[in-house]
């Protein structure tokens, strides 16, 4: 502890000031203000370091607010004289106050608990505190006097400064701050100023090529999104809402300078290396970005691959110096001695940093969710990965399964081992250069102290892309990248690539490119820096040489030697090999939602992989991507005999698009490979990731050679409490396997005991006596969902369209009298419940047509209908279906009609089976004074039949538990389309039967208002167990 002792005078004078402070306050909020004042001065004088940032300290819940922080040493004030100078129930609350505030900042801070200080005051009376194993010991209150002046400022002056932190750090530098109101407008107005510019300055070229690569704002711009930028540009004066991609570019900008900084100074905090920061931020910038600092620590390619450097570029001419000075001077109030630092909270920080940086709402927008720790050691464990083991995470974002890898490293190294034994085996990729560095960050901080100056290594995370890898072939890699002049192929000779010298190599190319070198030059300076480049083959050295040459071009061209660290991480990506675990969470996007070029990009590795699925009416190659990261790193990077930990949306194992994915093997030079799920886990009850309710699976595969035997091993944990570190010892261990009767088809998830039952509920391999059909589609609800009015003419019916029915606005609200032969009752999703299904009242459909298309006699037959739908031609002819499938016929034609549409009965059930799946039948509905057939919309699918036995029977059978339990146990939870009668072995409908006729007559009685009781559902699981035997 300090040793501080003011003068006598200067302890009565202050003293008495913090009492008259105490006496004329008229509350808390008051004495807080007076009292930190007077502190501030006295600190100020006397060379003790004061932080005026932490002045009421958030917690990150946003409900929860300290007093006044100083480093380690927490005040909580009390309403002035609330003590009475005694231990009463004011001062009691105030103890659990301090206590409670202690243990939430410790938990975000990462400081060991035992190293803060409580104080409570109300300016006359004092208490002090400190945490003991058992909780907290306090001394007893006493007046506020010389001592306790004396104690207070020493315990601040050993308090020290607040320790980083992400919630520190978003309320030091964060967006909302001063300084990202100040900073955050100037790269933003920077990057647009770039970007009309005539000529093409580097900010420009590195801002589009960051665009065309990496940006993924167009398109995906979201209603949640549109607020925040709509807050954001009112907090900052400046519309950000005319470029979101701007936006989203200067922002990294302002993260990756901030990753950057606190990882230089991170690093210093364990090393005798001054950092000598400069008064001008600029230099002290650059040192930075040249990567100058962290060389000093023995890091070699920490910003290899950094697009975010362009700020300090000759050609920004905006005025960045103040905002960047006063980013660093609160940077430099802060205490970056991580060894303060649980292990947890120093690998959370860079995450941490971009997730309160950047919202929800733009992160999600991004599709970005962050895997939490807990949920990626838990993954490490099930794989049963072991520190001596490689480990690969094709998609590694922040870095959060590499982390927890080092971390497990730690937990058994004696202490000594260096930072190159360490990393050695781990390693990352990531196609965001923003996740990269900071992946790269954390490993830094993580690893501060290990550092070696004498032994530079090189950070095992690269930006490449975990599909579209560099692969040898004959001795040389040649890869092929999407750069702003069209696809560059690079080529490197093996040797060099697998090489000490690879990097070196490289890093002297980019220098001697933007250097201005010419080829012969270059490849002189590069022979004399390398023995292997000195040695090459004649073949070789033709192969490097047209690479040298065709990078110089780029740079002829304005572009810089950025590429050379970039073609340097994808190719040495492509050297890893022979993993012993794949471990991570690869991007959850539909292949449709993937940027065009890319997509055609990687079409063909896609094509050759086999797992798409055959039938192009459900999805095709709509795949989710993260099946085709999957295969492709089991191929490319899983040794044999290695596994794979991925985490990926449950929807692959339910879906008709991931068909191929699930048939697990390897297509490899015409002969397959197969390979053993071991388990799959669903967290879906667990919500693992931020503000989302999603469907997270985990799926083990173990590449041995073997077949996959079902059923396969599914853990469905159930626990309901969520956060930090769920409980993971609630669950239920359930069995999975393929719909009997398909190749490959949606997985059945249920008991041991279901697994008997299914197959003889389900036949998928022959064809079905029942065929379920779609509800009309209209593509333009807004103008074909109606409701209706009676009119004089029994003819005739007054019909209002309702433009909110669709999502297109420009469809006029219009209302007329028509012949009513084309307008039906319409049932709706929502209308649909077990054993029930009635129209809302007047919500109608119109379909001008009994066959697949239009009526071609509308017109002639029907005038006042053809009219009220000509009103809206243009729109109808611009209908995808219409274009698609009809396009030459009557421009009122609607799709999936046809005389099926019209039988007289349909057994119905919802598309959307999110609250689990239930029938129902329908015959007519009330219709103007009368009755008419009731026509099902595109949501609900339903199969026609001609009789209410038949219907009613089939209705019975789909909802009996055991049939809608087996339904629900492969649908997907998001849709139910044909797969109810071509899945499950229904026997076709005899009205001789007795079983049949019997669960007939229970269907009609819970139509018409009967509740089944227990004991009806025993009688109609019993009767479908009879009839499938």
């Amino acid at each position: 502890m300090s040793e501080f002792l003011l003068s006598e005078a200067d302890m009565l004078d202050n003293v008495g000031k913090l009492l008259e402070a105490a006496r004329i306050s008229a509350n808390e909020e008051q004495l807080k203000i007076n009292a930190e004042k007077i502190l501030e001065e006295l600190c100020t004088e006397h060379g003790i370091f004061w932080n005026s940032y932490t002045y009421e300290h958030s917690f990150d819940s946003g409900r929860r607010r300290i007093d006044a922080v100083h480093g380690s040493t927490v005040i909580e004030y009390e309403p002035p004289r609330s003590f009475r100078g005694m231990e009463n129930a004011q001062l009691k609350h105030a103890r659990q106050q301090a206590e409670e505030y202690v243990a939430l900042l410790s938990e975000e801070e990462g400081r060991q608990i035992g190293r803060y200080s409580l104080i409570a005051w109300d300016g006359e009376t004092i208490t002090f505190g400190r945490p003991a194993d058992d909780g907290f010991i306090w001394e007893p209150a006493r007046p506020f006097d010389n001592l306790c002046l004396n104690r207070l400022l020493t315990l601040i002056a050993d308090g020290g400064r607040p320790l980083v932190s992400p919630m520190l750090l978003k309320q030091f530098i964060g967006p909302d701050t001063e300084v990202g109101r100040r900073l955050l407008p100037v790269l933003f107005q920077a990057i647009r100023s770039a970007q009309a510019a005539e000529s093409s300055t580097r900010t420009k070229l590195i801002y589009t090529e960051w665009t065309r690569l990496f940006g993924q704002v167009d398109g995906t711009e979201t209603e949640r999104l549109s607020r925040y930028l709509e807050d954001a540009s009112r907090i900052h004066g400046i519309d950000y809402r005319t470029d979101p991609q701007a936006y989203v570019f200067a922002l990294s900008t302002y993260i990756a300078l901030v990753a950057k900084t606190c990882a230089v100074y991170s690093l210093a905090s364990r090393s005798d290396e001054a950092l000598n920061p400069s008064s001008d931020p600029r230099t002290f910038l650059r040192s930075i970005e040249t990567g100058e600092y962290f060389r000093m620590f023995g890091i070699e390619n920490m910003l290899g691959t950094d697009f975010f450097s362009w700020y300090l570029g000759d050609d920004v001419t905006e005025s960045l110096d103040e905002p960047l000075g006063l980013l660093l001077e609160r940077l430099r109030t802060i205490d970056f001695d991580v060894t303060q630092k649980s292990p947890e909270s120093v690998r959370d920080l860079f995450k941490g940093l971009y997730m309160g940086f950047t919202p929800a709402p733009m992160r999600h927008a991004l599709g970005e969710y962050y895997t939490p720790d807990w949920l990626a050691s838990h993954v490490m464990d099930a794989a049963g990965w072991s520190p001596t083991q490689s480990l690969l995470d094709p998609t590694c974002g922040s870095g959060t399964f590499i982390l927890e890898g080092l971390r497990r490293r730690l937990e058994t190294d004696s202490g000594s081992s260096p930072a190159r034994e360490l990393l050695h085996g781990l390693y990352g990729f990531d196609l965001n250069p923003l996740a990269v560095l900071t992946a790269r960050a954390s490993i830094v901080v993580f690893l501060s102290g290990r550092f070696d100056a004498s032994d530079p290594v090189l950070l095992p995370v690269f930006l490449a892309d975990a599909i579209n890898t560099a692969d040898p072939v004959d001795g040389v890699f040649t890869h092929s990248i999407l750069t702003e002049k069209g696809e560059r192929s690079f080529s490197v000779p093996v040797c060099l690539a697998e090489s000490a010298d690879f990097f070196p190599v490289m890093d002297q190319l980019r220098i001697c490119i933007d250097a201005g070198l010419d080829c012969p030059a270059i490849e002189t300076s590069l022979k004399a820096l390398s023995p292997v480049v000195r040695s090459f083959e004649a073949s070789a050295a033709a192969v490097f040489e047209r690479t040298i040459e065709d990078l110089v071009d780029l740079h002829r061209n304005h572009w810089n030697g950025i590429w050379c660290l970039i073609l340097f991480d994808r190719i040495e990506a492509g050297c890893v090999k022979d993993i012993d675990l794949v471990a991570g969470n690869p991007p959850w996007v539909k292949w449709s939602n993937l940027p065009r070029p890319y997509a055609e990009f990687i079409k063909p590795i896609c094509d050759r992989m086999d797992i798409f699925s055959e039938d192009v009416w459900v999805g095709g190659i709509q795949s989710d991507i993260s099946t085709v990261v999957t295969y492709h790193a089991l191929e490319r990077f899983v040794r044999k005999s290695g596994s794979l930990a991925f985490l990926i949306t449950g929807t692959v194992f339910k879906n008709e698009s991931s068909q191929g994915f699930r048939r697990w093997k390897l297509s490899l030079e015409g002969t397959d490979e197969l390979m053993t799920v071991e388990t799959v886990e669903d967290y879906a009850a667990l919500r693992p990731f931020e503000g989302v309710a999603n469907w997270p699976t985990l799926l083990l595969i173990r590449r041995n050679g073997k077949a996959t035997s079902y059923p396969v091993k599914y853990r469905r944990f159930t626990s309901s409490k969520r956060g930090a570190s769920p409980n993971l010892d609630s669950y239920d261990d359930l069995q999975a396997m393929p719909v009997p009767g398909t190749d490959a088809g949606p997985w059945l998830v249920g008991t041991a005991e279901e697994m008997k039952i299914w197959p003889g509920l389900f036949n998928a391999s022959r064809e079905s006596v029942y065929r379920a059909r779609k509800g009309v589609t209209t593509d333009v609800n807004g103008i074909f969902f109606v409701t209706v009015q009676q009119v004089p003419d029994e003819k005739m019916v007054r019909i209002a369209n309702d433009p909110r029915n669709g999502r297109r606005r420009d469809v006029a609200a219009t209302s007329a009298v028509v012949e009513k032969d084309d307008v039906f009752p319409l049932l709706r999703g929502r209308d649909v419940h077990r054993f029930v299904a009635t129209p809302q009242a007047g919500q109608c459909v119109i379909v001008p047509q009994r066959g697949m298309f239009g009526d071609e006699d509308l017109p002639a037959s029907r005038p006042r209908m053809f009219r009220f739908l000509s009103q809206f031609r243009t729109i109808l002819e611009q209908r995808s279906s219409y274009r698609r499938f009809q396009q030459g016929k009557p421009f009122w034609s609607i799709w999936s009609t046809g005389e099926y549409t019209f039988s007289p009965y349909k057994v119905v059930w919802k598309e959307m089976s999110g609250g689990g799946f239930v029938a129902a039948y329908v015959d007519s509905s009330e219709f103007c004074g009368g009755t008419k057939m009731v026509i099902p919309d595109h949501k609900v699918y339903f199969v026609p039949v001609s009789s209410e036995d038949e219907a009613a029977y089939l209705t019975a059978f789909l909802n009996a538990g055991m049939v809608s339990d087996a339904i629900n146990a492969y649908s997907s939870a998001l849709s139910l389309g044909t797969s109810v009668t071509d899945y499950l072995n229904i026997p076709g409908f005899d009205g001789h039967n007795e079983t049949m006729m019997l669960m007939a007559s229970m269907a009609k009685r819970f139509k018409h208002g009967d509740t089944p009781t227990k004991e009806d559902e025993t009688t109609l699981n019993s009767m479908v167990r009879k009839l499938i035997k």
